[in-house]
């Protein structure tokens, strides 16, 4: 019985240290700048509550025009907000993956992916829904900066032809 309590009371000591450590994304706002007509019908994404005291939650709805295979590849740059000069100032972190590793095996923007239904590739043609997607968690590593956007880019790999752009403002804590 002893020993029950002090395995227990080790994992929570555990799981405290490592939600100390993760990265806290709070999503403001989210503008899709680039729509392609030739490979997508419609992108639309949007910030809201779940509830008055929840979290906040990023809600993207796609309609593909083709197959999201290895053929297409996104890259996700972090800015920083420079207040000083009221303009965001990009960073070194820079995500490059191609669609079938992302939803298949990334730990970190895959795993929001894969929590929101999205588990098959080639993803086929089609409408893709990700509702709720909560960004807080996932990130085991800090930024020194408390405001940022990430800037996701979705390029058809043969061609270097952007499909899709979509800007998602965010406050980082911890």
């Amino acid at each position: 019985m002893m020993f029950e309590r002090l395995v227990l009371l080790f994992l929570l000591f555990i799981c405290c240290l490592y939600s100390f450590n993760c990265l806290i994304v709070i999503p403001e706002r989210v503008l899709v700048r680039d729509v392609n007509e030739n490979y997508l019908k419609y992108v639309t994404a949007t910030v809201r509550r779940i509830s008055k005291r929840g979290e906040y939650v990023v809600n993207v709805d796609v309609y593909t025009k083709i197959v999201l295979a290895n053929n297409v590849s996104m890259q996700i740059n972090l800015y920083e907000y420079n207040s000083k000069y009221n303009q965001y100032v990009l960073t070194p972190m820079m995500f490059n993956y191609k669609w079938c590793e992302l939803v298949l095996h990334d730990q970190w923007f895959g795993s929001l992916l894969r929590r929101n239904g999205l588990t098959v590739c080639p993803t086929p043609v089609g409408r893709i829904v990700l509702p709720n997607m909560t960004l807080s968690g996932s990130f085991p590593f800090k930024v020194p900066f408390k405001r940022g956007k990430f800037d996701t880019i979705w390029k058809l790999e043969a061609t270097n032809e952007v499909i899709g752009c979509i800007d998602t403002f965010v406050t980082l804590l911890k």
